[in-house]
């Protein structure tokens, strides 16, 4: 189950890396180096403070920036000790360069001299501005994100599920709690007994459905649900209505999505001789971005039925030397919930 978990989130990041590979213009990385160490903690604190007054966010790492803005503070001379014929009177210059972090490509440089950081103060800004003068805008009118993918009015959602089932044996009528017996000695704990345990079913299936954002922080989904299998047949097809009450938390990059559950079967496998009908429970959505429209997203959740899930007896009806084999008790009682893992993509429609 744990490895089921991990590789399910382990493709959905690997696919929402893919859809959005080209990290935002908005992520910014600054470093630098300086002879001094006056020199680097002034740069360094500056050219922050103006990215973030600019609307970027200066990140940890190069990698989780599409550029860099790198600053190198040194001496106003050359190689031979000789002053730069270009910095004049001044005794410090700074190099600074704007790194495209796909390629590694310098996209600009120049060099700014100074003699004392007093001097600086008022060039701080300007310095930033023509350092990312290249860094093309997210989109029209400036570097806002475009978040209208976290605020549509309507969104379709389509997954591929794993459902996991799970039967947890209850010991009605059972001898031990846990056996089957004949009809020809049912207190006979040695002979004709059919020792019974609990069941997993594991098969693929899929949902679609339509959500309804009514608010901020609440949304509502109405689903239908398909999915493959019983615990005796491969070939039965499990399908059902959902609705879940969600409630989306919106952070920069993903949305985080809880919500409670509520499920209705439309199909009954011939195994049962009665089936809960209906099953509560939890979840929750991690979303990524895809598209302009649309997200990328891993849904686990956990469903519990509140009655018993009856299956009959598969030896009734079969018969042994003219004698029936193991038809106590008629029908088997068990517990039944679902661990679900699913991956999907859903598309909005209509922006609030």
């Amino acid at each position: 189950m744990k490895k089921a978990i991990f590789f399910t989130v382990f493709v959905f990041l690997s696919v929402s890396s893919f859809a959005d590979s080209k990290i935002s213009n908005r992520y910014i990385f600054i470093e630098g180096t300086a002879e001094r160490e006056g020199h680097l903690e002034f740069f360094l604190l500056n050219l922050r403070r103006e990215a973030s007054a600019a609307g970027y966010i200066v990140t940890k790492t190069a990698n989780e920036a599409a550029f860099t803005i790198k600053f190198d503070v040194s001496s106003a001379l050359n190689s031979r000790g000789e002053p730069i014929p270009s910095a004049g009177n001044n005794q410090f210059v700074v190099r600074i360069s704007l790194v495209n972090n796909t390629d590694d490509s310098e996209v600009l440089g120049f060099d700014f001299f100074f003699t004392s950081l007093y001097e600086v103060y008022s060039y701080t800004r300007t310095l930033f501005q023509e350092a990312t003068v290249y860094i093309p805008p997210l989109i029209e009118g400036g570097l806002a994100l475009d978040e209208s993918w976290k605020n549509k009015w309507i969104y379709l959602r389509l997954s591929f599920d794993y459902p996991v089932t799970f039967y947890t044996l209850l010991g009605n009528d059972l001898i031990g709690g846990l056996a089957l017996h004949s009809k020809e000695d049912p207190n006979d704990t040695d002979n004709m007994l059919d020792p019974q345990d609990h069941k997993v079913m594991a098969m693929p299936g899929f949902t679609a459905g339509f959500e309804f954002q009514l608010g901020n922080f609440f949304s509502v989904e109405l689903n239908y649900k398909l999915s493959w299998g019983d615990t005796r047949n491969n070939y039965f097809i499990n399908m059902g209505l959902g609705a879940e009450l969600k409630f989306p938390i919106k952070f920069q990059s993903i949305v985080l999505v809880p919500y409670g559950a509520f499920s209705f079967p439309l199909t009954i496998s011939d195994i049962f001789d009665e089936f809960p009908p209906f099953a509560f429970g939890a979840g929750v959505q991690v979303c990524a971005k895809g598209g302009k429209n649309g997200a990328f997203f891993v849904d686990i959740n956990y469903m519990l039925s509140l009655t018993d899930a009856v299956m009959h007896n598969p030896y009734v009806g079969l018969s042994l030397s003219g004698s029936d084999l193991y038809p106590f008790p008629a029908v088997i009682h068990y517990n039944r919930s679902v661990i679900g893992i699913g991956i999907g993509y859903k598309i909005g429609f209509i922006d609030r």
